[in-house]
């Protein structure tokens, strides 16, 4: 059983169950869904849920069959056309990605292995791709880097005021890629760099001249967010939505400073004196706990988790840099 979380998921999951366990002779109902769904995904609903979910399926367009229709339940209507005969080929990704985005009964899986082969894209939104088909030139080759494993070249292109590009530097980039996504209409690659300690994405329409190397890939184990893998949702919605999302974060703080630490997080916070110290546990997003290390640099050192640590050493060596000493 595979489990699912979040309210989002719940369409997509009565989606599934009706193509998988419905039919015109075989309609299910409510019950009947909710049931499939703990059975299938792992997730609790409730009636008035799947109602609600239920209705926007059909607001999408889906082919829903539903009570007031048979008197019986809910299923997916058959589409009157041969199995796949509206779906663009894999020759046309630019028509194909656009199809993944609309309503579509059984075709599914189908359109998105033409789509994606065997280095999927993660998709964080249903928006319409803002980009050019020469886009997909660019991701087939990075799709070959990360099958293969090599490091790929390329500059970048920073977007001007007046909306024209230039490159960012003349020098070539030589990065390490290792997943692709689409976000907010634009597709990225997320990469390290030797000599950074953390993941970067760049846009893939802005990577000009992009080619591969002979170079073999950083592992992306050795990177301190990634040693347990590389969650590639987890990275889009830090990085590109700005979600805020709360971590547990470890601090150990001069005893002065207890009081400052409630002041700050409240009941977020859990104080254990250690001498002249005091630890302090945590559960809250990173920008907060950012500006609290900031504030109390000399009094206050974050402990866990390690990337966060590493990435709190880089920009402090970063703006060491930036005013040295007159």
């Amino acid at each position: 059983m595979m489990e699912t979380k979040g309210k989002k998921a719940l369409s997509l999951c009565i989606l599934r169950v009706l193509e998988q366990r419905a039919n015109k002779a075989k309609p299910l109902s409510t019950r009947h869904i909710i049931e499939y769904l703990k059975e299938d995904f792992g997730m609790i609903a409730e009636r008035k849920a799947v109602g609600r979910n239920l209705l926007l399926l059909q607001e999408m367009g889906f082919p829903l069959s539903t009570y007031q229709d048979n008197g019986k339940g809910y299923y997916l209507e058959a589409v009157e056309q041969t199995q796949g005969a509206n779906m663009p080929s894999a020759d046309d990704p630019a028509a194909l990605d656009a199809y993944l985005r609309a309503p579509r009964s059984h075709e599914t899986e189908q359109a998105l292995k033409l789509l994606q082969d065997d280095v999927p894209i993660y998709i964080s939104d249903a928006e319409r791709i803002r980009q050019d088909g020469s886009v997909f030139q660019k991701l087939a080759l990075l799709k070959e880097a990360i099958r293969t494993g090599v490091q790929v070249s390329f500059r970048y292109l920073m977007v001007q005021a007046n909306g024209s590009t230039a490159p960012q530097r003349e020098t070539p980039f030589s990065v390490s890629p290792y997943a692709l996504f689409l976000a907010e209409g634009f597709y990225y690659v997320i990469v390290s760099v030797s000599g950074y300690g953390r993941l970067l994405h760049y846009r893939c329409d802005l990577m000009d001249g992009l080619a591969l190397t002979d170079q073999p890939v950083r592992p992306s184990q050795s990177m301190v967010e990634c040693m347990n893998g590389l969650d590639v949702a987890a990275y889009v919605n830090r990085t590109i939505y700005h979600t805020d999302v709360k971590e547990t974060h470890t601090l150990l703080c001069a005893e002065h400073l207890a009081g400052d630490l409630l002041d700050a997080f409240g009941d977020a916070v859990r104080l254990k004196p250690e001498g002249e110290t005091v630890r302090a546990e945590i559960d809250a997003p990173w920008e907060p706990i950012r500006r609290f290390l900031g504030t109390h640099l000399k009094h206050a050192t974050l402990l866990a988790p390690a990337w966060r640590r590493a990435q709190m050493r880089e920009e402090l060596l970063s703006a060491l840099s930036t005013y040295p000493q007159d």
